[in-house]
């Protein structure tokens, strides 16, 4: 009897002991496989490619006034253009056309036009186009005798000019293209390169109001280096882009005068 209740309480601690032996016994802790991070190389950004610097072309002005290139193996259908007597109405418009066309040009002023035309010669400058002298108010340096006279209508151009653009003139141009000894004297001392034409649309002729004429005053007798002369007259600014377009269809190209060299 004794043993038996022996066996009982046996079986008994048996039962009880398995659910706590089992809930007491040390789990298998339970791992995440994280996800293996590849390194990717970074790619590294495609450096730009910094285009090739074209060769700066230097030009000389001969003494018949034409322009060649310094390089004797330059092109030399070339042509200069040159505008006279502004600024004026005229002039924001004719940057426009010059700028269409990829051409440079001298603006040849008058200090007198500065007032009635303001912000003209800034935005001709700003566009990349030298500014040259063309005297104060036009007089005829070959007639005028008075020689303070000559020094006010050079040097007071030459203030404006320096105050607009900050920087002194390289190129000037008698009015009628004519000089003096003395005005020549002072056009050296100044350091500028006296500049004549030796073509020209003859645009103070009224029936150049008419494109073909306009035109053909340019293109007879037209040669490579030449320094073409027009003005900012209406009509002037009207046949710009014909007389542009023709020139480039005959095979000429424009000499920056940026690169003119004394």
């Amino acid at each position: 009897m004794k043993n038996r209740k022996l066996i009982y309480l046996f079986i008994f601690l048996i039962i009880i002991a398995i659910p706590i032996t089992f809930y007491l016994w040390p789990k298998k802790e339970e791992y995440k496989v994280l996800p293996i991070e590849v390194e990717t190389q970074k790619q590294e950004e495609p450096i730009a490619s910094t285009p090739p610097t074209l060769p700066v072309i230097e030009y000389l002005i001969t003494k018949d006034y034409k322009i060649i290139p310094k390089d004797s193996k330059g092109d030399k259908k070339i042509v200069l253009l040159t505008f006279d007597d502004g600024p004026s109405n005229q002039s924001i418009e004719i940057v426009k056309i010059l700028k269409a066309h990829n051409v440079k040009a001298i603006f040849f002023i008058n200090g007198m036009h500065d007032k009635a035309n303001p912000g003209a010669i800034k935005a001709e400058a700003e566009a990349g186009f030298p500014i040259g002298n063309h005297t104060w108010s036009h007089i005829n340096l070959l007639k005028t005798k008075k020689t303070e006279l000559i020094d006010k209508e050079i040097n007071s151009n030459n203030e404006l000019i320096a105050k607009i653009t900050s920087s002194l003139p390289r190129f000037f141009r008698s009015p009628y293209g004519v000089s003096s000894p003395y005005s020549n004297a002072l056009i050296k001392k100044e350091n500028m390169i006296s500049m004549n034409w030796s073509d020209a649309a003859k645009d103070w002729e009224k029936n150049t109001k008419d494109e073909k004429i306009f035109i053909k005053n340019v293109t007879d007798g037209l040669k490579p280096g030449a320094i073409i002369l027009l003005h900012e007259h209406p009509w002037s600014l009207a046949n710009l882009d014909a007389l542009l377009t023709t020139l480039e269809k005959e095979g000429y190209s424009f000499a920056d005068p940026n690169n003119i060299v004394q």
